[in-house]
């Protein structure tokens, strides 16, 4: 299978005389019709949650504070870093007050780490037949795909006015061959089949940068993940799909069951309503043709977190995987059977343009909720190959795997919200422009 809350630290204080000087400053351009400057995006190094972070803090489109604290390497810490623990938010009320909203890891986890998964294998007979189908499993027993929170990074900050860039560089692991080989393009099937001897493979070390950037009057951060093939010496060696960025954080500040899903690729894709949790039978519709961005969005309780690609669907840069349910609704896809290989209705886990629920919801329930807040991104599994395209179910659409400067680079936006009834995360996706996300 084809796989709010103010802070010590939020703002500048001033001395008496500085805080008369900054009003009187604020009044004058209130006076003449301008707006005040952008403030700076501050980075401070502080403790959330008994971890170590970098506190990023900045002002949205609202004039409110907003901020991600992002792990740090080493400092204390257990474990790894570069990843988010924890963000907030403020939203307006109609009685006036501001609420804040806080976004809290949990058991820990964090969000915007890398994952990628390689593709099962075609192998010509399998040296692990309890074990997954992929070189990793099979030859280096060794998982397949590995949380990027395992591996340390290294940390740097790039300023600018009314702008911060913090990038995470780790060096990941992927498990594949020494000499090129064949994907058949209309099965996706190794041909011929791999032989298991372990002379022939090898695990690459593959660098890869996770780029946070945070601005001044933009209520999203912008995330850019980039996976270096350089230490490959050509393509068709590995082959592997993008899920990053990857985690869960409580963005509901409960136990809300995930009441809705939405994402678009090609196609846009709801569940219909289902006020007490979707299930493994909810109903759904993926048949909307999407002439805007992509995006992924979880809804639970009165809240909403999701991922946006910044350009519209015809300029992606990332190409789908395979899915017979795309552009079908639970009515037509298999006969309205659903799952030809799980008991449920909704598309086979697999077939889901991008990891969210699906691996969250109960399997031994079909009926059951999940309160995982699990968000990723998703792709076809053949980068690293030479394949000129890659089928998703109703189209043979372009596939650049191996780049000529060997960098596979792609961008999203966090976006979080009180939930709409349309969707608070497709509707920025729909409004286009600059996104309300850092540039």
């Amino acid at each position: 299978m084809i796989h709010l809350f103010r802070h010590a630290g939020d703002g500048v204080v001033l001395s008496r005389t500085g805080r008369a000087a900054a009003s009187a400053g604020l009044a004058a351009l209130a006076l003449a019709g301008l707006a005040a400057p952008a403030g700076a995006v501050t980075r401070t190094t502080t403790t959330i949650n008994g971890f170590v972070v970098d506190r990023v803090v900045w002002t949205d489109s609202a004039g409110l504070k907003r901020s991600v604290s992002l792990k740090k390497q080493g400092s204390g810490n257990a474990g790894n870093g570069g990843y988010a623990i924890q963000m907030t938010y403020q939203i307006k009320t109609k009685a006036g007050p501001i609420k804040p909203v806080r976004l809290n890891a949990q058991n820990g986890e964090g969000f915007g780490y890398f994952v990628s998964h390689e593709r099962e294998r075609a192998f010509t007979n399998l040296p692990k037949p309890n074990l997954p189908p992929t070189i990793a499993w099979q030859i280096f027993n060794t998982d397949d795909s590995p949380l990027g929170r395992g591996f340390p990074v290294t940390t740097t900050y790039v300023p600018g006015p009314g702008k911060l860039s913090v990038n995470f560089t780790l060096n990941y692991r992927r498990a594949g061959t020494i000499a090129a080989t064949t994907v058949d393009p209309n099965t996706g099937l190794d041909s011929p089949k791999l032989d298991p001897n372990p002379a022939l493979y090898k695990l690459y070390d593959v660098p890869v940068t996770i780029t946070w950037r945070f601005q001044d009057g933009r209520d999203f951060p912008r995330i850019i993940n980039e996976m270096n093939l350089v230490n490959i010496p050509g393509p068709d060696r590995i082959s592997v799909d993008l899920r990053a960025p990857y985690g869960k954080l409580d963005f509901d500040s409960g136990d809300n069951p995930i009441n809705r899903v939405q994402w678009a690729d090609r196609y846009e894709f709801r569940t219909l309503s289902a006020p007490a949790g979707i299930t493994r039978n909810t109903p759904w519709v993926w048949s909307i043709r999407n002439t805007k961005s992509r995006y992924v969005a979880l809804t639970a309780g009165k809240y909403e977190m999701g991922l946006i690609e910044p350009f519209t669907f015809r300029t992606t840069r990332t190409t789908d995987g395979y899915s017979e349910g795309r552009s079908k609704t639970s009515a037509t896809y298999n006969g309205g059977n659903g799952c030809p290989f799980q008991n449920q209705k909704l598309p086979c886990d697999y077939e889901w343009a991008y990891q969210s629920a699906q691996y969250e919801l109960p399997y031994d329930n079909p009926n059951g909720v999940t309160t995982s807040e699990k968000l990723a991104w998703g792709s076809t599994p053949f980068y690293g190959t030479s394949l000129p395209s890659s089928y998703d179910g109703t189209t043979a659409a372009p596939l650049k795997g191996f780049p000529a400067d060997k960098k596979i680079r792609y961008a999203v936006c966090v976006a979080v919200g009180l939930a709409t009834s349309g969707g608070f995360v497709r509707g920025k996706a729909v409004g286009g422009g600059d996104y309300n996300c850092a540039d």
